[in-house]
């Protein structure tokens, strides 16, 4: 949400009564407030923006859109959101992750454990948290965030907020994704703390993550643990998609399994045990991962836009 001052309030506040209330149409609002036609529909839009309106539409059904329906049979998926789409990849981010606290707001019961992985739109999603206390749960960060280079990967702190708002502790694995043998991620793991953190993530009911489309301007690429040789190695080998940093092919199978061997946090099979696999990913670039993690079977709940389930759909 973009914060609005203060002295603004009061009009935003007046045009959106106007319209939402008193059910004036935008030309009578505009010759009431003295702006222009355009202006009134700028002022409501901020007024939904930064939070003054905010609008929910209940479905008797719960079969949602035309898109979600589709989406849920083809795919045999068990929630499906479809946001609109937006060239704004910040504004696209904050709409899926406000549909993803949304959904977690349905799901979370007491002595639930929430995984989370990493990353922005993680991140936006804790823009939308509605503190709720809830009894004896936990929150768990899924795989390794730790970035090699001045990227912020978010993780510590989106497990962190999502710990304070649920009044949940936080378990946090403050260590790379991917280092550099299999005999040191074994030594790694072998501290209690860590074994601890990994089973708990194992163990969620719930997890939320991101699919991130594997290439040179891919977060983990980013996040300097590959450089520009081995992504086009990588590439080589199959790789579209990363899943909890673990890549992944077109068919949803592990790309390399040596690199996979070097990889800390939950493995992909284990999402598919878990009762409630959530995964967050929009913009049209995302679409053949999302392919490849629904070959995968690694989730049964998406959360994507209009124009990447289209593509899913194999529609314009």
């Amino acid at each position: 949400m973009r914060p609005q001052s203060a002295d603004r309030n009061p009009l935003l506040l007046e045009a959106a009564r106007l319209y939402y209330e008193h059910n004036l149409n935008q030309a009578q609002i505009a010759a009431r407030l003295d702006v222009s036609r355009p202006g009134v529909s700028r002022l409501l839009q901020e007024a939904r923006d930064s939070g003054i309106v905010k609008i929910q539409i209940i479905d008797p059904n719960a079969s949602g859109t035309r898109l979600e329906s589709a989406l849920r049979q083809k795919y045999g998926l068990k929630h499906v959101v479809v946001v609109p789409s937006d060239k704004d990849d910040t504004v696209l981010k904050s709409r899926l992750g406000y549909a993803l606290i949304n959904l977690l707001d349905q799901l979370l019961t007491e002595n639930t454990t929430l995984g989370v992985s990493w990353g922005t739109t993680l991140l936006a999603a804790t823009e939308h948290l509605k503190s709720r206390a809830m009894k004896n749960m936990t929150v768990v960060q899924l795989n390794g965030g730790v970035s090699k280079a001045e990227l912020d990967t978010y993780a510590s702190e989106i497990a962190g907020r999502m710990g304070e708002n649920y009044h949940a502790i936080p378990y946090l694995l403050p260590l790379p994704a991917i280092v550099d043998t299999a005999e040191l991620k074994k030594a790694i793991i072998s501290d209690r703390h860590i074994a601890k953190t990994l089973k708990l993530a194992r163990e969620a009911d719930i997890a939320a993550f991101t699919v991130g489309a594997f290439g040179s301007k891919s977060v983990l690429v980013q996040a300097d643990y590959f450089e520009e040789e081995e992504v086009q190695a990588l590439i080589q080998q199959g790789a579209v998609a990363d899943i909890c940093s673990r890549l992944i092919k077109a068919d949803g199978s592990i790309c390399s399994s040596e690199l996979d061997d070097r990889t800390i946090g939950i493995e992909l099979e284990e999402l598919k045990a878990k009762p409630f696999s959530i995964a967050v990913a929009g913009g049209t670039d995302k679409a053949l991962a999302i392919k490849a993690g629904l070959a995968g079977g690694y989730f049964i709940s998406l959360i994507t836009d209009e124009d990447v389930a289209n593509e899913l759909l194999g529609e314009e």
